[in-house]
């Protein structure tokens, strides 16, 4: 039927409903008077029909590992360019980061901080735009939250390593705590290849000693 190329791409469910789809387009259905029940049928069946094309995947193999069906791009190579900065951001530098804040040690990755900010003198990394809830008891992505980071607080050290003087890349390399959008997947593959790695991954369990400015 006018179905088939896509046939083998669907499963058994929706190849049932693409066979209603087929079925809704004969002679015999248009000669009945039930126009309700065929256009519930047809859009029953395009569901289905969109369903097949949403599970083929038209985009090469990644090289960056998937998280929670995102790409993590483990680099702090071009983070400014897929995270930053926003007409919001107060300046701020690494000098300033003196105030006492609470420290927070996370389990997993991704933390919950969905981004970053550097300081204006480009060093340090500033917690920025937090996930706001924990999903369910163990989302990584809730740590942050759960543990009562606060937007502007500052990474002061890492499992006991100060970085309030380190370059923003760095520490971004050592947090290891970015999910990318997978469409910035060649940008960031680029931008390792020419700036390179700064720092490696921290250890799990990873200790945040943060600061706040003053």
């Amino acid at each position: 039927f006018w179905l088939k190329p896509f046939w083998l791409k669907c499963s058994s469910a929706q190849q049932a409903l693409l066979r209603l789809l087929d079925s809704t387009w004969t002679p015999e259905m248009q000669r009945q008077s039930r126009p309700l029940r065929a256009a519930a049928a047809v859009a029953l069946a395009l569901w289905a029909l969109a369903s097949c094309f949403s599970a083929v995947s038209f985009v090469g193999p990644s090289s960056p590992k998937a998280r929670g069906g995102r790409v993590v791009a483990r680099v702090g190579a071009g983070y400014l360019e897929r995270n930053g900065p926003r007409d919001a951001d107060t300046p701020w530098s690494s000098a300033q980061a003196t105030g006492p804040a609470g420290q927070s040690v996370f389990k997993k990755r991704p933390f919950g901080v969905l981004r970053y900010q550097p300081g204006s003198d480009g060093n340090g990394a500033m917690a920025k735009e937090l996930v706001q809830q924990s999903r369910y008891p163990g989302d990584p992505q809730g740590q942050a939250f759960v543990a009562g980071v606060q937007d502007g607080w500052v990474v002061k050290s890492i499992n006991g390593q100060d970085v309030s003087g380190l370059k923003f890349e760095a520490v971004m390399d050592m947090l290891d705590d970015e999910v990318a959008d997978p469409r910035f997947s060649k940008s960031t593959e680029l931008a390792l290849q020419s700036e390179g790695r700064y720092a490696e991954a921290a250890e799990l369990p990873l200790t945040i000693d943060w600061a706040t400015t003053r």
